[in-house]
């Protein structure tokens, strides 16, 4: 990948739904090289997807990310694990990894009822081989754009995202249905939008606008991070009561480290959960070093996991 490709990528990070005109014209490229490099990252499978961000909390919704440790299983039974979890509507993003933890997922729930009547169904049905897990709820999240990765710009900050108490959006049918179509296809035209969901371009043009203006935090792309020579590592983080002085230098050095992909606050096993793309052992040793030194007054303990294969992702509980 050369530069252009890399700014590409950061552009299309922020927002994927920007018409191709005006992006060549701020790259500063032909329409048809920019066309061109994009279907090429998209044939080489470093552009995966096209999604769009939902603020749950806007429908009522509250997320809780699980950690999952197994016992040993065969392949049909790891299968079988990955199907039910990736078929469950509820569960908004599904990672297998490694390290601590087996896999980790999130779901989405409108009340503690109904976040403990999944826990159980999900301990029946594979009590022969869940073996542990851990829950944490997201307070806020700082989510960086790729800028910061991938051109070194810093606290490039693509959006904060926080935990809402209170529904303040009603969905109808109409929005339903163009919003299942963004969360996968979020690059798709205003004309193939009212082709695919029956609306006139009109109403899809105004639907669309409104849903962004309400809900939706953004229009983005999922990279491929190991077709970008990276490793993603997820620290997890167990803090010693610490100031809210200490806790902004801490998020303050999280921003301005290039690397740091976002970095969630936690209420649950983990206080905080550190995002990182490492290209190396080395690499990851360094970075924790460096943690450990300007932040070991606060630091308890931390786990490392590698999120080793994305399963699911889908902002939609519906």
């Amino acid at each position: 990948m050369d530069l252009i490709d890399k700014k590409i990528l950061c552009e299309l990070d922020v927002n994927c739904r920007t018409p191709l005109s005006r992006l060549a014209k701020s790259l500063r490229i032909g329409r048809n090289v920019l066309d061109y490099r994009i279907k090429k990252m998209e044939k080489e499978k470093i552009i995966t997807n096209y999604i769009c961000s939902v603020n749950l909390g806007k429908l009522g919704y509250k997320t809780y990310k699980i950690y999952c440790k197994m016992r040993k299983m065969t392949l049909a039974q790891e299968n079988y694990f990955v199907n039910y979890i990736s078929d469950e509507k509820r569960i908004l993003h599904f990672l297998k990894t490694e390290g601590s933890y087996d896999f980790a997922f999130v779901v989405a729930v409108q009340n503690i009822r109904e976040l403990d009547d999944f826990i159980s169904e999900i301990k029946t049905q594979f009590k022969e081989t869940l073996h542990d897990y851990a829950i944490s709820i997201v307070v806020y999240s700082k989510i960086y754009k790729m800028h910061k990765l991938l051109l070194g710009q810093k606290k490039e900050i693509k959006f904060d995202k926080y935990s809402e108490d209170k529904k303040e959006v009603e969905l109808d049918d109409k929005d339903k249905k163009i919003l299942r179509i963004l969360s996968q296809s979020a690059n798709i035209s205003i004309v193939d939008l009212a082709d695919k969901t029956g609306l006139s371009i009109d109403i899809v043009k105004y639907r669309v606008k409104e849903l962004t203006e309400r809900l939706v935090s953004s229009f983005r792309i999922i990279a491929d991070m190991g077709k970008l020579g990276y490793f993603h590592y997820v620290i997890m983080l167990k803090i010693r009561n610490s100031s809210t002085s200490e806790e902004k230098d801490f998020m303050d050095w999280c921003a301005n480290k290039n690397n740091i992909l976002f970095t969630t606050k936690r209420i649950g096993f983990f206080d905080y959960e550190v995002n990182v793309a490492i290209k190396s052992i080395d690499d990851l040793n360094g970075f924790l070093a460096e943690m450990k030194s300007k932040f070991g007054n606060i630091i308890d303990s931390y786990e490392l996991m590698i999120n080793s294969k994305l399963l699911k992702l889908n902002y939609l509980p519906f």
